[in-house]
């Protein structure tokens, strides 16, 4: 069994994240808290409701890319959550079912899935019953997120691995009209579809989002899909992003000096500007979905906001930010965080967001069509995340080969 992780060692953490900020071929490196393990013995199923798979592919995605830099601040509210030693790397995945424990009812040898609950909960833990909300399917929200399992756990691995082992009620079944290469998009598509779902946008609403990478272009998407009739511009510096969020249905490109070019799209008034190039307008936008995070969208987000508008924040980076929040309670503006997928009501129907993403993909309805750029084998998971971080105009989703 290989399997790459994130190895909860307070030294080595504290040398990731110094090499991450000032000596970045370090990372590269053997001191990096992300860790490859190559040849364990395949651990037995712990329970009889787990099954074991093998990996056909696993995206990589910005939570990854935080392991590797050991992003994680002490100030943030995941430090003090009790935790395994390790957390295994890669939840968008697809793989095949090879072996089914004896209660395992909704899944068989040969079919295809990819990871659903993926944060430590009920669904990923074995723990029986389920609290209230994965009980739900809103397993992102799970009160057993630091309790320990009830099963003395082996080596699991995840999406990062030629093999691993999960409780069945944390996976979804890939439908069969889906090829692969569609398939691996599944879980970003979720986490684009449940953002607009959060706070969908009213009939003529003027729409920004921010950052074109794989979830903002899918946000794009699924704005049009959810409302046709809201106007939606992009914050993107990229050309070739611009040119694909256009095709997948952005109206404008949002260029120029920010605070000028919002004003005078949404009628606002002129734009005041104070010390150390410090400005501000009344007006802006209806509604923004930031796929960026960070101080620097944060700060501009609330600023580019009309009076009552919706910040929508699925951009973060696991750790506290500094942004002036004046405009939240002098303008009264709403915040809505998006945490990946659970369920959603569509169309008067109840559903897993993996099952309505699929549905679309399978239907027409949202394409995934040029979003995956680059293929790496699993064994040069290194080379697929420096090119991760040094994000040149071509990359959108990198996948890693893991048969």
């Amino acid at each position: 069994m290989k399997t790459i992780y994130f190895d909860k060692d307070i030294p080595r953490i504290l040398a990731t994240k110094a090499a991450a900020r000032c000596m970045k071929p370090l990372l590269y490196t053997g001191l990096n808290a992300v860790k490859y393990a190559r040849n364990l013995p395949d651990p037995p199923l712990p329970a009889d409701d787990w099954v074991r798979v093998e990996n056909i592919v696993c995206g990589l995605c910005g939570t990854d890319m935080s392991f590797f830099q050991a992003t994680t601040g002490t100030d943030s509210a995941f430090e003090p959550i009790p935790g395994s030693r390790r957390t295994y790397l890669g939840h968008e995945n697809v793989g095949i079912v090879v072996e089914t424990g004896s209660a395992v009812t909704d899944l068989k040898v040969g079919d295809r899935v990819t990871i659903r609950a993926y944060m430590a909960g009920c669904d990923t833990k074995g723990i029986t019953p389920r609290c209230p909300y994965c009980e739900a399917g809103d397993y992102n929200f799970c009160l057993n997120y630091g309790a320990p399992s009830p099963y003395d756990l082996p080596v699991t691995g995840a999406g990062w691995g030629d093999r691993f082992i999960y409780p069945a009620r944390g996976l979804a079944k890939v439908y069969d009209e889906l090829t692969d290469e569609q398939a691996v998009m599944v879980e970003p598509a979720c986490v684009s579809i449940h953002s607009v779902l959060c706070a969908p946008p009213e009939p003529g609403e003027k729409v920004l989002v921010m950052g074109c990478g794989t979830i903002g272009l899918g946000v794009v998407q699924a704005l049009k899909v959810v409302q046709p009739e809201c106007e939606v511009w992009i914050l993107e510096r990229v050309p070739s992003k611009q040119a694909f969020a256009q095709r997948l249905g952005a109206d404008h490109v949002l260029s120029g000096d920010l605070y000028e070019a919002t004003s005078k799209l949404s009628g606002g008034s002129p734009v005041y500007r104070g010390m150390g190039g410090n400005a501000y307008f009344f007006g802006g936008f209806d509604r923004i979905y930031d796929c960026i995070g960070g101080n620097w969208s944060n700060h501009t987000a609330v600023r580019l906001l009309r009076a009552r508008g919706t910040l929508v924040k699925i951009g973060h980076h696991m750790r506290s930010i500094t942004f002036d929040e004046s405009p939240i309670w002098w303008q009264e503006l709403k915040l809505v965080g998006v945490d990946a997928h659970g369920m959603e009501t569509w169309q008067g129907r109840r559903l897993y967001t993996f099952d309505l993403a699929q549905e679309w993909i399978r239907d027409g309805v949202y394409s995934v069509d040029g979003f995956v750029t680059h293929h790496f084998p699993l064994d040069e998971y290194k080379q697929a995340l420096k090119l991760a971080l040094e994000n040149p105009p071509d990359v959108i989703k990198i996948v890693l080969d893991c048969k």
